[in-house]
């Protein structure tokens, strides 16, 4: 039977290795996503909101941080996996969108060739159906002439078109969970409501979770079911969104 929640976060702290010692930057979170739903992260710079979830897609240096506790994604235990292990998981079960895709995207390489590349890396598409899956992608992202940016590299598109690519990544294989951090910082305020929307229908069509990281307050009360704050690498509150407004 499948599980309710995509994810599971039991006593999840994380330290960084910092002059030969490890330094605590998150402390024993319990946190849990069901599918279909919208989690917002929130807090200050600092705070730990990126540290939990590049904790939870394995992008941490394991030589140099410590992870203790339980993750569990879609019912399997995600700490402890390195290399090829995580590799599975990361791009096929959870997708991630980064704050700024032109430092996320690699400069030399090919739009097409980046998107390509994470399908390649898992078995959810053979390989005869790579290049209708591409222009499929792009075109679900609302990029217009999908045939001429395949061809084309990150620097010359747009800031909004290059998040459109990340998203497109993110979502190559259809993972049951969407992690956005911050994914409007870097673009203007049309362009923001716009991938905001974007995000929220690609995860309705696919009943995914999303994490959202924002220190956004609008974003939230606008998008998320549920939201978490943090302070200090600490979860000092969880509450449905209009719980939090209501009563913070």
């Amino acid at each position: 039977m499948e599980s309710e929640n995509i994810l599971e976060a039991k006593q999840v702290s994380v330290a960084f290795r910092i002059a030969g010692k490890f330094q605590k930057a998150i402390y024993d979170i319990d946190l849990s996503l069901r599918r279909g739903e919208v989690l917002a992260i929130v807090g200050e710079s600092g705070s730990g909101k990126s540290t939990l979830a590049t904790a939870v897609i394995g992008l941490h240096n394991p030589n140099q941080t410590q992870i203790t506790g339980s993750i569990l994604l879609d019912e399997e235990e995600v700490i402890g996996k390195t290399g090829d292990s995580m590799a599975s998981i990361r791009g096929s079960k959870v997708g991630m969108i980064f704050q700024n895709p032109l430092t996320a995207l690699n400069p030399l390489m090919k739009i097409g060739q980046q998107i390509k590349e994470m399908l390649a890396v898992h078995d959810v598409y053979p390989e005869n159906q790579y290049e209708s899956r591409i222009f499929q992608l792009l075109e679900q992202v609302g990029i217009p002439n999908p045939k001429r940016v395949v061809n084309q590299f990150p620097h010359q598109l747009s800031g909004g078109m290059r998040q459109r690519v990340m998203i497109a990544i993110a979502i190559a294989n259809d993972p049951d969970l969407i992690i956005a951090d911050e994914p409007t910082t870097a673009l203007d305020v049309t362009i923001q409501a716009q991938i905001l929307d974007l995000i929220l229908e690609i995860q309705k069509k696919k009943n995914a979770g999303v994490i959202l990281i924002t220190h956004d307050l609008g974003v939230v009360a606008e998008v998320a079911d549920t939201v978490a704050v943090m302070y200090a690498g600490q979860l000092v509150e969880k509450a449905s969104v209009e719980e939090l407004f209501q009563n913070p």
